[in-house]
């Protein structure tokens, strides 16, 4: 869903943090106790500690998506389930929320999402059908209520195949699953029509075989940029209008929320060997005195004395895109993860 740059050690930076309150599953709260609009979807990839983060979120999350199974390198099948999705499945659903299963195009070798792999699942009819009942079966098998799509760093000539796996794939999920099954889809940030289109995604015509798009409006500057905003409330918002002026309903979009922040080395620093991913508590204790909110952004940061510079989200972020998806009238909020920023209390 977002990069994934620390997998593990996100899960091995986890701080606890409590939980109060709880509503119907799938909302949210404001301060009064009253409960929101928006619904909440909250991302766990398998590891330590993961089943107890779902275990206190599933109360107040409608969705848990579960990353997650990859496609083979040459399109033709999925790589095998990571352990432990079929424990964090059952959890969820005790808890009252819907698991999703994340597939996704993401290569070990390459240490990314691989354009190369998503052609080659796209491009050829004969394994988007295979990859979709391989889908559909595993997400039955491992109690599943649903599967979600994250194909990322696509290129504007897999639209078609896009499109045409979505469709098969909703067709295969429903004859496993049941007729109230969805398939969701996540959905790389951009400000423009041409954005969305170059990176592969037809949002009109996925619209009639998806049931929920989940807009990642994270990871606006990152390692591979020059300092900057994880995902600034202003730009995300630039991002569902984008969406929307694509043929997207407002009621079917839900708002990415980075629960994680990044840092970068001063200029002409050689690159720290750790990982540039951080957990928000983390980022919080590197950058003591130092963090700034933006009110603007809805996001901290710091200039270190060493050069170095923060940016992060964490619960206050969380809440402030709560808020703004509220305003558009969306269906709700995703939170990317769970392994490095437990569910916020409203």
């Amino acid at each position: 869903m977002a990069r994934r740059t620390t997998a593990a050690a996100a899960g091995a930076a986890l701080v606890a943090l409590a939980l109060v309150g709880c509503t119907a599953a799938g909302t949210t709260t404001e301060d009064d106790g009253a409960p929101t609009d928006v619904a909440v979807e909250a991302y766990v990839e398998p590891g330590a500690h993961a089943q107890d983060r779902v275990g206190s979120a599933a109360g107040r999350a409608a969705m848990i998506g579960v990353d997650g199974v990859t496609v083979a390198d040459d399109g033709t099948a999925l790589n095998d389930a990571p352990a432990g999705i079929t424990d964090l499945a059952a959890t969820a659903s005790g808890g009252g929320a819907a698991p999703e299963l994340l597939v996704s195009n993401y290569s070990e070798t390459l240490g990314d999402f691989s354009p190369e792999v998503g052609t080659a699942l796209l491009a050829s009819v004969a394994n988007r059908e295979r990859v979709a009942r391989q889908l559909a079966a595993l997400a039955a098998s491992e109690g599943m209520s649903g599967v979600q799509i994250d194909l990322e760093s696509l290129r504007g000539r897999d639209r078609a195949g896009l499109v045409a796996f979505a469709e098969t794939l909703h067709e295969d999920v429903r004859v496993a699953l049941g007729d109230d099954a969805e398939v969701s889809m996540a959905v790389m940030a951009s400000t423009t029509a041409d954005g969305y289109r170059e990176t592969g995604y037809d949002l009109a015509a996925l619209a009639d075989h998806v049931d929920r798009f989940v807009l990642m409006t994270y990871d606006q500057h990152g390692p591979w940029s020059d300092p900057g905003t994880v995902g600034a409330l202003p730009w995300a918002e630039h991002v569902v209008t984008a969406a929307e002026d694509e043929g997207l309903r407002a009621d079917r979009i839900d708002l990415g929320i980075a629960g994680y922040g990044y840092v970068w080395a001063s200029r002409g620093a050689a690159a720290d060997a750790a990982d540039p991913q951080l957990t928000p508590a983390a980022a919080r204790r590197a950058a003591g005195s130092a963090a700034h909110w933006s009110a603007r952004d809805s996001e901290w940061s710091a200039s270190l004395d060493d050069g170095r510079e923060l940016h992060w989200s964490d619960a206050r972020s969380y809440r402030a895109r709560v808020s703004l998806a509220e305003d558009l009238g969306l269906h709700g909020v995703a939170l990317w993860s769970l392994n490095s920023l437990a569910l916020p209390s409203p």
